[in-house]
Formats: structure tokens, sequence, C-alpha cells
């Protein structure tokens, strides 16, 4: 007798595992599929953390290098003052013939200033007395009508003598006090920038200042900065010193070391050591000049400390 296959035999609950089963299987290839996918994102993810940590590193080297390029900039700018004042001087005295007499006479010589490459002098010059702290432009017209065009003959000048040519200008310039004029003159005259800058700081718009502790803008100061010959640094901005940007001076600060004297105490080992300790992306700067140049900004020597920083480039001395 042959027994037929009769779907009524077929087990119920069999109807229903078939499908359950199916549909498992193809939830487990879905999941095993979006995991993989979850998991290159994740790569993904993982890859573009790091490049946003190089790109920021990066953005704090031009940072860092647009300080240092921004210092060269202003340098470079008096330099073009000095050099257009220096090919003036020339055609002026190639003009005059002076150049020519010269070549004629082996005895003749053309002399020019032994100081002639101070881009300060070259930008200020002999006449521009408004540098002078209680001086300004009708005050310059004054003192020019008088015969005082310059520094040299302002220096010569005594407070008596100069209070007598204001007072032939009436009750308006009673207020003024011209006491330090000389002193300031001879120092401007003799390119003593640097402690002309501290008698001003002392000074109340050309007073003497009753509080030695008070210190004040500097006039030539200010002027040097408006004319991008000197930079404007806060007092121990580590930045001043070429070669230090941002993160080293962040650097530096987390040393201990947050002050320009402090900075000029430390020995070139001693950082060293820090910028090591801190990685490779330090390795090619050089702390060789730090100290010194931290030494003269924390004097206020600006004119040796720009002097100086024009024989380097970021901090190093050139080859």
């Amino acid at each position: 007798m042959i027994n037929l296959f009769s779907f009524c035999d077929f087990p119920w609950w069999l109807t229903w595992l078939l499908p359950f089963l199916l549909g498992l299987a193809l939830g487990y290839l879905l999941w095993a599929r979006y995991k993989s996918i979850i998991g290159d994102l994740e790569n993904q993810i993982n890859q573009l953390n790091l490049r946003i940590g190089d790109l920021e590193a990066a953005l704090k080297a031009c940072k860092d290098g647009k300080s240092v390029l921004e210092g060269d900039l202003a340098i470079l700018r008096g330099k073009l003052r000095e050099s257009e004042l220096e090919l003036s001087k020339a055609l002026s005295l190639k003009d005059s013939g002076v150049v020519a007499k010269a070549a004629l006479s082996s005895t003749s010589t053309v002399t020019t200033p032994s100081d002639s490459g101070d881009a300060w002098f070259a930008a200020i010059g002999t006449d521009n007395l408004q540098i002078i702290e209680g001086v300004g432009p009708k005050m310059q017209e004054v003192l020019n009508e008088n015969g005082i065009h310059s520094f040299g003959i302002l220096a010569t000048k005594s407070p008596e003598e100069l209070r007598a040519i204001l007072d032939k200008y009436g009750d308006k310039y009673r207020i003024i006090d011209p006491t330090t004029w000389s002193q300031q003159a001879a120092l401007a005259d003799n390119r003593k920038w640097n402690e002309l800058i501290a008698l001003q700081k002392s000074l109340d718009t050309g007073r003497g200042d009753t509080d030695p502790g008070h210190e004040t803008d500097s006039k030539l100061e200010k002027w040097l900065i408006k004319h991008n010959l000197l930079r404007a640094w806060k007092t121990d901005d580590l930045k001043a010193v070429e070669g230090i940007g941002v993160k080293i001076e962040e650097l530096l600060h987390n040393a201990g070391i947050q002050t320009w004297k402090a900075l000029a105490a430390t020995s070139t080992e001693k950082l060293q050591e820090i910028l090591t300790a801190a990685g490779s992306r330090f390795s090619l700067a050089d702390p060789g000049t730090w100290a010194q140049q931290a030494d003269l900004a924390a004097q206020g020597k600006w004119n040796d400390l720009k002097a100086l920083q024009d024989y380097l480039v970021a901090g190093k001395e050139k080859k």
C-alpha cells in the first residue's frame, strides 16, 4: 500500500519555524554587514581626528611663523626707508656736483655718518623735533621760527632761553614746561634712543615727574611703533624673542619661565631640555640666543635687540 504525503500531517509549528529561521539568518547577515560598515566609519573618523590634530599643529606653526614674519616685515620696512633716504642723499650729492668733485681729487672724500646703518636715525633724521616729549606740530613751528631746526641746536638752549621764546607767543604757552627739552634733544642728537625712551617714560608731557615710581608712555617709542620700526610688546611677552612663538611660549610658561628676566637667567641647556621633552615638532627650535635677547628686552634696549635680531633667522644666527 502506497503512503502518500499529506500536508495535513505536516507539523504546524514547523510552518512557523522555517520563516523565523530564514528571517533570523537574513537579520544576522544584515547585522554583520552594518557592523562592518560601522567599523569602517569608525576607522575613518579616527583617521580624520588624527588629520585634524595634524592640521591644528600645522595651524599653530603657521601662526608662530606669521608672528616671526610680521616682525621681519617691520624690520624690512625700516630698512626700505633707510635705503630710500640714502638714495635721496646720493642723488642730492650727485646733483650738487659733490660726487664729481670727489672723483677729481685723490684727497677729496664724501663722508657719511658712522652710524648711517641706524634705521631709526634714517627714519627720524636730525630735525624731527616732534619726537621730543612736550613738542607738537605747532610747537615745532614756533621753535623753527626762532632758528631751532635740529636736535643739536635745541640741545644748546637752556630752559630759560626756551621759556623766553614761548613767552613771546602769549599766555597760551605759559602752561608748557620746556625744562627737559634740551636734555631730550641731546640724547636724540647723539642717537641714544634707548636712554631717550627711558627718560620720556619718567616724564609727564615733557615735565619732570615728581613720582619716581611712575611711568608714562614714551613719545619716541609710540612714534617708532607707528612707523613699524619697533614692535609693541606687552611686558614679559616672551614672543618678543626671535624664535619663540605661541606654542613655545606656552611650554616655557609651563616650565615656570614667565618673564624676560627669568628667561635671561635660564641656560641654553635647560631650554633645550624643555624643547626636547615636548617632542620632535620642536626639534628645529634653537634657543642659543634666547637668553641674550630676553636680557635686552628686560633692560628695554630695544634698538640693541633689533640690531641683534637683524642677524638672526627664527632665533638662530645666520650661517
